[in-house]
């Protein structure tokens, strides 16, 4: 049923992360041309700048130049399916996310426990803005140091974080 893609499927909370830290330019050039969000989690970046979080506006940019894919419409029955399904537990962003990834491929970026654990049970690859703060670290795009201002500039923006320290992951 899913094909194998090296897309990434940003949910809203986690592009947020890095666009109100100001390094929004981490995931750019990190996932490049992988970078794809679903039409709801465009909304609810919409919605985001609507309400003032004027950082945001920075996504939709992105979004419009090119640099982030907007993802297709769930296009079969059984997607729009497993969608209202999902709907039951997630909200629209992560239930799109991991819907596109289970009939299209790719790895979901979220920090939603939940989310995470359906993609868990769906063996869908799943990573967060900690993990994708320690892996700019482990090649060499940041320092320790500078992911934990990151980090720190996350929290102050709204972040619950799972960790204080990028550092504290060893």
């Amino acid at each position: 049923m899913r094909k194998s893609r090296e897309a990434f499927l940003f949910d809203t909370v986690a592009l947020s992360n890095f666009a109100l830290a100001g390094r929004l330019d981490l995931l750019l050039a990190r996932y490049a041309s992988k970078a794809e969000i679903t039409p709801e989690v465009f909304d609810e970046i919409i919605n985001g700048v609507v309400a003032g979080y004027f950082a945001l506006k920075e996504i939709e940019d992105a979004v419009n130049d090119g640099l982030i894919a907007l993802a297709p419409p769930r296009s079969s029955s059984a997607e729009r399916q497993a969608y209202r399904e999902r709907l039951h537990i997630l909200g629209p962003g992560e239930a799109s996310c991991i819907v596109h990834a289970t009939f299209r491929g790719g790895t979901v970026v979220t920090d939603d426990r939940t989310a995470r654990q359906c993609c868990s049970e769906r063996n869908i690859p799943v990573t967060g803005t900690v993990g994708i703060l320690k892996a700019c670290c482990r090649d060499g795009a940041l320092s320790i140091e500078e992911a934990d201002d990151i980090l720190d500039r996350m929290i102050d923006a709204g972040y619950y974080a799972p960790v204080q320290r990028i550092n504290d992951l060893g």
